[in-house]
């Protein structure tokens, strides 16, 4: 299992592997909200595949789009995990708000 770290990933916090240059990251999907892309950063991690999130700003302060990039080492084994595990809305719910279905704020 790969050593993780915590770390600052533009305004998000995410796993990554230790010591990992950038030149070893592939951009896996670019998302244009932070929820869906922090839930796949979450399926991926439980498969033991590295992640970052990235925010980058199309325009100062207009759009943005949060990409998530795995490691290249890894990157057939990410394909893999995501065409065989669909997750359904609920799960990808759950995942980016933390909150089960019906459950009151």
């Amino acid at each position: 299992m790969l050593q993780k770290t915590l770390r600052a990933c533009g305004d998000i916090l995410c796993w990554s592997g230790e010591n990992m240059g950038d030149d070893s990251w592939e951009l896996f999907k670019v998302f244009p909200e932070a929820g869906p892309a922090e839930a796949l950063r979450l399926q991926l991690e439980q498969y033991d595949i590295p992640t970052r999130i990235e925010s980058r700003a199309l325009e100062v302060g207009r759009e943005a789009q949060f990409c998530v990039l795995v490691s290249k080492a890894l990157a057939h084994r990410a394909r893999w995990v995501l065409a065989q595990l669909p997750w359904t809305d609920a799960e990808l719910d759950y995942l980016a708000t933390g909150k089960l279905p019906g459950e009151e704020e």
